[in-house]
Order: C-alpha cells, then structure tokens, then sequence
C-alpha cells in the first residue's frame, strides 16, 4: 500500500529557512527525504514532526538527498548520532559534495567573486572566500558518506511508492526530481516552488535549468511538491512562471547589450541589487550569458559584453 507523503514546512520559505522535510512510512520503519539545516533547532524540528507520525529517529532506515545542499542536508549529522545507520541516497555528481563540503565552493562558482569581483573588495584576502562560512550563520551544512548513489532513470522503491529518478540540474550539478507516474507526481524540491532557486554555471547554469523545466513539463503531472512552499496542483503554471522568471533575465541582458558593449559585472549591477549581486548575481548572470552564447545570440559586435573592464 501507497504510503502518504508527510511534510514538515518550516514557517516560513524564505532563506535561510530549512527546505520541507518528506516522511514516507512502510512495514520497516520510515523514509526521510531531506532534512534541513544543520542546527540543532532545526533538527529537534524535525524529530518533534517524526514524533507527531509515531516515529522515532531509530525507525529512520533510509534518507533521499535531492542534492548536496545546506538547507536540504545541513542537520544529516545530528540524525546520525540518533539513528544508527540508514542508507543515505543522493545522485552520483552531488556524492562528493557531500562527503567533502569544502567541494561546494566549485560548484557556487565562488571563483566568479576572486575573477571579477575583487576590484569591490580590496580588503579582502581572496583566499578568505569560503561558502561555508556564508552558510555557517545562517544555514550550517553537515556532512555525510552516501551509501547508495543514483542516476537518471533509476527506480527507488519508498513507502510503497516507485519513483523514477530524473537529472534536474541547473541549481546544483546533481539536483534530482522523483516521478511517482501512478500518483501523478512530481518532487521537484528546488526546481519549481515559492521561489526561483538561484543558479550559477557550475551547477548546471540556465541552459541546464531550462532543460529541467522542460524535462519535468513533459511529464503532465497533476501534482508537483516543492522543496519550498505548498504542494501545487496548477504544475503547468508554476513551471511557465519560473521558466519566464529566467527569460525575462535574459531579455534585460539582451536589452542592455543592444545599447553597446557591458562588462560582466556592470550587466550583474543592472539585473541585481546589491546584496546579491557578488553572490549569485554574477553567477546568474554568467549563466545566461554562456546560455545565450551557446544559442548564438551574442555573435555580433552589437551584443557583445566583456569579462573585465578595460
């Protein structure tokens, strides 16, 4: 028998809120999928949500990572401590993420910032530029070795439910959706929700996260469960408004290189605002721009742009 989706929400969706926590119950025990930041407020959330279903951290024998994230992974270690040892399941690209946190300054691009925005941080020791130490006051990541990696196209049996595993990236590297085609749903967790997950080359950039949207539109679901808000049951209309979220980035880019030439950081300064645009203004940015040159939108010297000023 199907087992029900159960879903921990933070109150509020908004970061560095903990991503929803999904709890499938079966004859062994239960199945956690995601778990949040790792701070141990966020943790005993979660265990006080597990207590509410009749479920103790112990009854916990497999956990799911859509990626290698801190508000999706962050709290792993403290279920650890308690729950002895569930496989842990996550897509092959994100597993050294998580083993090696340190490796997610590759996939933020955290590169972008010593390569083109250091003119704006001249006291700053490049070297200094670590995303854990961003994360670690606002959504601590915790590591972990993964028992088990997938693939697109692999089946995962949970809860009594199978879910077919597709490769979503576009915000991280080895980001994954789960498709139950019996239900008709779709977790999507950072693809689509209340917010439009950022995104930066590394991960997968615009190209790759346009390509999701088109992957997990084709799938005609009726239900689509985000990592970040409620569940949405208008599927088709979320996607169409977080596919036009990134088009509209890329015709303001477009419009500003209609009027000449624009430095990298001087097309991030007009699409971000400043509290974002070191981080991932730029790396958006870049991401549409490397999107729009791969489709030869930027071939002319009447849309040309340049990495550094002169």
């Amino acid at each position: 028998m199907a087992s029900e989706i159960y879903t921990f929400r933070p109150d509020t969706h908004m970061w560095p809120a903990p991503a929803n926590t999904f709890v499938l119950k079966d004859s062994d025990g239960a199945v956690l999928i995601d778990l949040g930041c790792g701070y141990r407020e966020c943790w005993e959330k979660v265990r006080d949500f597990l207590g509410e279903l009749g479920l103790a951290p112990g009854d916990i024998h497999t956990v799911v990572l859509s990626h290698a994230h801190p508000d999706h992974m962050g709290a792993l270690p403290f279920l650890l401590e308690e729950a002895g040892s569930p496989r842990i399941i996550i897509h092959e690209l994100e597993e050294r993420l998580a083993c090696d946190n340190k490796l997610l300054n590759e996939t933020f691009d955290m590169c972008h910032i010593r390569d083109f925005y250091m003119e704006r941080l001249r006291d700053t020791d490049p070297d200094s530029l670590d995303i854990l130490d961003y994360f670690s006051n606002l959504c601590p990541m915790g590591a972990a070795v993964p028992t088990e990696t997938v693939v697109e196209g692999d089946v995962l049996e949970l809860g009594g439910r199978s879910f077919e595993v597709l490769h979503t990236p576009g915000h991280a590297p080895g980001h994954i959706s789960l498709w139950d085609a019996e239900a008709r749903t779709v977790l999507a967790f950072d693809l689509v929700g209340a917010v439009v997950a950022w995104y930066c080359p590394s991960g997968g950039g615009a190209k790759g996260y346009m390509e999701s949207l088109d992957k997990i539109e084709r799938l005609d679901a009726e239900l689509l469960i985000p990592s970040h808000g409620e569940d949405i049951t208008d599927v088709a209309g979320a996607i169409a408004d977080t596919r036009e979220v990134l088009l509209k980035r890329e015709r303001r880019i477009m419009e500003l290189l209609e009027e000449g030439p624009k430095t990298l950081l001087e097309l991030t300064d007009e699409l971000f605002p400043p509290p974002v645009r070191m981080f991932p203004g730029l790396q958006i940015t870049d991401a549409h721009l490397q999107r729009l040159e791969e489709m030869g939108q930027l071939g002319s010297d009447h849309f040309r742009y340049v990495r550094h000023s002169s």
